[in-house]
C-alpha cells in the first residue's frame, strides 16, 4: 500500500509527538534539553526555524510587585507583556506572559532562556519556559 505526502507527513509528524510525549514522560529534562527537544518538535511540524514567528514566554512571582516590576523590564525589552493574578492554573502565584516575534533556533533559544532566567531571579521569580508557533 502506498502513501500520499499528506498522510507520510501525519504519520512522521504523530511519531515525533509521540516520541516527545515518551521522553518527557520518563524523566524532566534539562532545561537545555526541553528547548532542543521543543526545537525537534518545531522541525517535525514542518517550521523553517530561519524565519520569525510567534513565541511566548512564561514567568512566575510570589506577588505583584516582583511581577510588574519584572514586565516593566520585559516590555523595554520589546515584548508585549501580560500580568496575570494568581489563579486555578498558575496557584498562588503572579504570572507573566511575554510575547513577541523573532526568530526560535538554537542560537537565540540559549540567549532567550538565558535573558529570561535572569529577569526572572533579579525580581525574585522563575522562568517556567516558551512555546512557539510552528508556522509564522
Amino acid at each position: 500500500m502506498s502513501y500520499g505526502p499528506t498522510s507520510s507527513k501525519r504519520s512522521r509528524r504523530r511519531e515525533g509527538v509521540v516520541w516527545l510525549l515518551d521522553r518527557l514522560r520518563k524523566a524532566p529534562p534539562a532545561p537545555a534539553e526541553a528547548d532542543r527537544l521543543m526545537l525537534r518538535q518545531l522541525e517535525s511540524l514542518g517550521a523553517n526555524l530561519t524565519r520569525p514567528r510567534h513565541v511566548l514566554h512564561f514567568l512566575y512571582f510570589a506577588d505583584e510587585t516582583h511581577a510588574r516590576s519584572a514586565a516593566q523590564a520585559i516590555d523595554r525589552a520589546g515584548y508585549e507583556v501580560t500580568v496575570s493574578p494568581p489563579d486555578d492554573e498558575a496557584g498562588p502565584m503572579w504570572s507573566v506572559r511575554a510575547e513577541a516575534t523573532r526568530v526560535v533556533d538554537a542560537t537565540t533559544v540559549d540567549a532567550f532562556r538565558s535573558w529570561f532566567e535572569r529577569v526572572a531571579a533579579e525580581h525574585t521569580g522563575e522562568y517556567d519556559g516558551w512555546e512557539a508557533a510552528a508556522q509564522p
